[in-house]
């Protein structure tokens, strides 16, 4: 999964090592296919249109949020761990990586691109929400890494 790179800078020097520092941490995980995830995203989105039109607790899923959740699928790394999919009431879709009580991380994925991450990895429960511009933020992929790793 590493990408090269011919840059000569201290910059592509870090970003060289940071990416086999994530490959070496995700290479245990096991992976869903892309496409499966996305499949999951659209079932999800599918079952709330028409499951969850009457139901007055629970928001059917925009076509906005699947969008933006099928794009940062997308923007994922080749070769990354793939999340599991589920709707959630709020109209939000959530990617969760699991790999044992202690060491998750959940991405909900809201209207307006807004993504609102949480992990539990050991005694950390690092948390924050950031805006989904067409790739995935450092900060989350940091923690999916961190979730495998070890």
């Amino acid at each position: 999964m590493s990408i090269g790179t011919s840059g000569l800078s201290e910059a592509a020097r870090i970003l060289q090592q940071t990416q086999r520092g994530i490959d070496s941490r995700c290479k245990y995980a096991v992976t869903l296919s892309r496409q499966e995830v996305m499949d999951a995203v659209w079932e999800a989105w599918q079952a709330t249109e028409e499951g969850w039109k009457s139901a007055d607790e629970e928001t059917a899923i925009s076509k906005e949020v699947r969008d933006t959740a099928i794009r940062f699928v997308e923007a994922l790394p080749l070769g990354f761990p793939q999340p599991s999919v589920s709707a959630e009431p709020d109209g939000q879709i959530n990617l969760e990586w699991y790999r044992s009580p202690r060491r998750v991380i959940s991405v909900s994925v809201a209207p307006s691109d807004r993504l609102h991450w949480a992990a539990l990895i050991g005694s950390e429960s690092p948390r924050g929400a950031v805006r989904f511009i067409d790739r995935v933020p450092e900060s989350i992929l940091h923690y999916i890494a961190r979730v495998f790793q070890g």
